[in-house]
């Protein structure tokens, strides 16, 4: 039985190898794309601060101006919609010199004062108003501002449209490259993102749309804001197949 057994496999071998699907030739792409469209926000970082001889001085002296602000930039000439977070809030021991200066557990100091400070994102549209914006909380006390970012509101569908460009060089690109081969494309093996060069902040939800009732602010300073159009790239890696060209037909 053994003699008859190794001559049967030796025959199947061949027909086993047959049977073995063919590695298919594949194409690597690697490319860019991009969407760019008008700036619906602008993101804006305020920072107050308030110094006083007691913590609960200091914390109403800063509570005072944050009052101020939520109630008069809302009323900026010409908003359409705003929006306004608080973020980080910081109280500090003002120590003597070569004490610590941070209040945490097991290191209190002699302080000579209290200063707190408090982190503030603003939304605001439209964009052009960011400079007027950033002049009326200056007058209103704030001592530092800085102007974020403009996003858009579509920021997923810029995205998508960025993608699908990429997409759209990739095929050409390998097309062109298939050709030179004298071969052509044939399904795509795979997709995926190769990375990201820019992406917008998201927004914390959509600004509220405001209604003010009372007279609008238009600051002593104006400033003129001309934001550029904000700018998705992607960038996407395309595997194809590699197929030989379809017979010429007689017709």
């Amino acid at each position: 039985m053994k003699q008859l057994i190794l001559p049967a496999l030796l025959l199947a071998s061949p027909l086993l190898a047959a049977c073995e699907p063919e590695t298919p030739r594949t194409l690597t792409v690697t490319a860019e794309g991009w969407a760019m469209e008008p700036a619906h926000y602008a993101v804006m970082e305020l920072s107050i601060a308030a110094r006083a001889e007691t913590r609960a001085e200091a914390l109403e002296q800063a509570q005072a101006l944050f009052t101020t602000l939520e109630e008069q930039l809302p009323q900026l000439e010409g908003l359409e919609s705003f929006d306004l977070r608080t973020q980080d809030l910081d109280i500090q021991q003002d120590c003597p010199r070569g004490q610590n200066r941070t209040i945490f557990v097991g290191a209190p100091c002699d302080a000579l004062a209290y200063v707190v400070s408090q982190d503030i994102k603003i939304t605001l549209s439209p964009t052009s108003l960011a400079g007027n914006m950033a002049s009326l909380a200056n007058e209103l006390g704030v001592l530092n501002v800085e102007l974020g970012d403009f996003v858009s509101a579509n920021t997923e569908a810029l995205g998508r449209a960025a993608a699908q460009h990429a997409f759209t060089n990739a095929r050409e690109s390998a097309a062109m490259m298939a050709e030179a081969s004298g071969l052509e494309l044939g399904e795509i093996i795979s997709i995926q993102p190769s990375s990201d060069y820019f992406r917008s902040p998201p927004l914390p939800s959509d600004p509220e749309m405001i209604v003010v009732t009372g007279e609008r602010i238009t600051p002593a300073r104006q400033i003129n804001i001309a934001p550029e159009d904000v700018r998705e790239i992607r960038q996407i890696e395309v595997v194809f197949e590699l197929v030989d060209p379809a017979p010429a037909s007689n017709d």
